[in-house]
């Protein structure tokens, strides 16, 4: 209990409610793991066979009493120092479809809801329109049985109306032409000079198209470079279990097989005997065969336990020095695109590299679930 106190006195000390809240103070919140040592001497005590005492040592209780101290106070700082600039940005980000913020959307009432979504479906035919679509075009869209016919007028009215006049059947005719006849039909029919004009007046939308294209595939890129790296840092801890029940298999598990059944066959003579040197002989047996099956588990522990922890610190590690960086990328590459679009779905980009606290905090836990099922 002394220790649990003295944490918390600790935690308070470092880091006031109304500090700044960054990923690396998560992190550093984080409970020490408890060394190899500790945790081979807290197995021991816990399943020696001739200790009838309660064992002396709580180190697993401790450890998670102190993580969960650690985690009130991250989620109290979350709320009083995280949760309310992200707020603020979400609120004030654009819904899509809309020139309304998150913010004005959620105080609406029913009957301003109504006219939103109406509107919403107005704009939709209004962008349908800057397409070179009707509204007939419009429906025809819903229907699932548009006929190939159907979809390829439309691509062409779409196609005219993003270069300035070009169809299909236009691209059709000057595919059999020379370039001096392409030349001439394009000037002749006025198609050079609309495309031309429709170019100039597209180029600052194209670019900020383009940028927009490119910030999101960015987005995606690291999204998947994210998941690897969980992914890395959970199979660690899970490659490190594994490499454990193979070493059990290979070097200690025949060994236990044999005291397990020599236990057996001792504690059934022990019940069975008669006479107190039967008695006394059955229960020397009973007693050789616990401590043989101690003593190879307790080797079997010592050598597992450093793998054990080196993979969850590992696991952590992952997640300071490679994760964390990428988040922060990811953030960035967030703030961008807020910037260009207000879209709210952009707008809480602020809590992205915290996903790699949060994760290095949860990994930590794992320590406690060293022991294997075997």
């Amino acid at each position: 209990m002394k220790k649990i106190i003295i944490t918390l006195f600790a935690l308070a000390m470092m880091l006031p409610a109304r500090a700044q809240m960054t990923p690396e103070a998560v992190m550093d919140m984080t409970p020490d793991l408890p060394s190899t040592a500790a945790l081979l001497n807290y197995w021991k005590n816990s399943n020696d066979p001739f200790d009838n005492e309660y064992p002396n040592s709580d180190l697993l209780n401790e450890f998670m009493e102190a993580w969960n101290a650690a985690n009130d106070q991250i989620q109290d700082m979350q709320e009083k120092t995280l949760a309310p600039g992200m707020k603020k940005n979400a609120m004030a980000g654009l819904v899509a479809g809309t020139n309304k913020t998150a913010g004005e959307v959620a105080n609406m009432s029913e009957a301003e809801a109504k006219a939103l979504a109406m509107s919403t479906m107005k704009g939709r035919i209004s962008s349908m329109s800057s397409m070179g679509l009707s509204q007939a075009d419009f429906a025809k869209l819903q229907r699932s049985d548009l006929s190939d016919e159907e979809a390829k007028a439309m691509a062409s009215k779409v196609m005219a109306k993003q270069t300035g006049g070009l169809t299909a059947k236009d691209i059709e005719a000057m595919s059999n032409m020379t370039d001096e006849q392409r030349a001439a039909f394009m000037q002749e029919s006025g198609l050079g000079a609309s495309m031309t004009a429709k170019m100039n007046a597209d180029k600052g939308k194209r670019a900020s198209s383009q940028k927009q294209y490119q910030l999101v595939t960015e987005l995606t890129a690291l999204g998947q470079k994210e998941h690897s790296l969980q992914q890395k840092a959970i199979g660690m801890i899970e490659s490190a279990r594994k490499e454990g029940v193979a070493l059990f298999d290979r070097k200690y598990r025949k060994a236990d097989e044999q005291y397990r059944e020599e236990i057996h066959r001792a504690v059934v003579e022990q019940e069975d005997a008669i006479g107190e040197a039967a008695y006394k002989a059955a229960l020397a047996r009973l007693n050789a065969a616990q401590s043989a099956w101690f003593n190879n588990m307790s080797q079997f522990y010592a050598e597992y336990i450093p793998l054990y922890r080196d993979a969850v610190a590992g696991a952590m590690d992952c997640c300071r020095a490679q994760l964390l960086p990428v988040k922060r990328q990811h953030k960035e590459v967030m703030e961008q695109l807020y910037a260009l679009t207000r879209s709210a779905e952009y707008a809480l980009s602020e809590s992205i590299p915290f996903e790699a606290s949060y994760m290095y905090f949860e990994l930590s836990e794992k320590i406690t679930e060293f022991e294997l099922t075997l």
